[in-house]
């Protein structure tokens, strides 16, 4: 009878340490297809990247709260040639329709709003889409909307920030 419990105790013993293995391996497994899935989208070599930021409420600087930095939102960007606002009408300052120029692309943010696009060396206008039309609070001394430049072999970092329903 000892001699049976001691055999059940030792089996019961490898079959706890194979499923602790398999336990182990099933991680494993899942590690190398987040990596195969990362392989799969290669980081760009040239163009734009970044994060698109929705930020709205009271944005006033104040000793009991600071200004939130924003909260990352999937969004539709919309990558146009160089606008200037003669060639896009404009309602409430920010929110363009009739864009004259060309569209070079669009992109879809992720849920936390990174995105990255590969673009040719140039000026673009970036926009988000929202319901009152594509939106662009940020004008340059040219009155360009939102310019954001590529050059040969680099990647432009931006932070787009949508915050037509905040106040400062």
């Amino acid at each position: 009878m000892a001699k049976f419990l001691l055999l059940a105790l030792l089996l019961s013993q490898c079959n706890g340490a194979n499923q602790h293995h398999q336990n182990k391996q099933e991680p494993m497994e899942n590690q190398e297809q987040a990596k195969d899935a990362q392989g799969q989208q290669a980081p760009i070599q040239q163009g734009i990247s970044g994060q698109v930021l929705w930020v709205s409420g009271n944005q006033m600087p104040s000793p009991d709260a600071p200004p939130s930095k924003g909260r990352g939102v999937e969004r539709t960007l919309y990558i146009y040639e160089l606008t200037n606002a003669s060639q896009a009408n404009t309602t409430e300052g920010v929110f363009h329709t009739n864009i004259q120029t060309n569209l070079v692309t669009q992109v879809v943010t992720d849920a936390n709003g990174n995105f990255a696009v590969s673009l040719k060396p140039g000026r673009y206008s970036l926009f988000s889409k929202e319901e009152k039309g594509l939106f662009a609070s940020i004008y340059d001394g040219e009155m360009n909307i939102n310019p954001v430049e590529v050059q040969q072999g680099q990647v432009t970092q931006v932070e787009f920030l949508i915050n037509y329903q905040a106040s400062y």
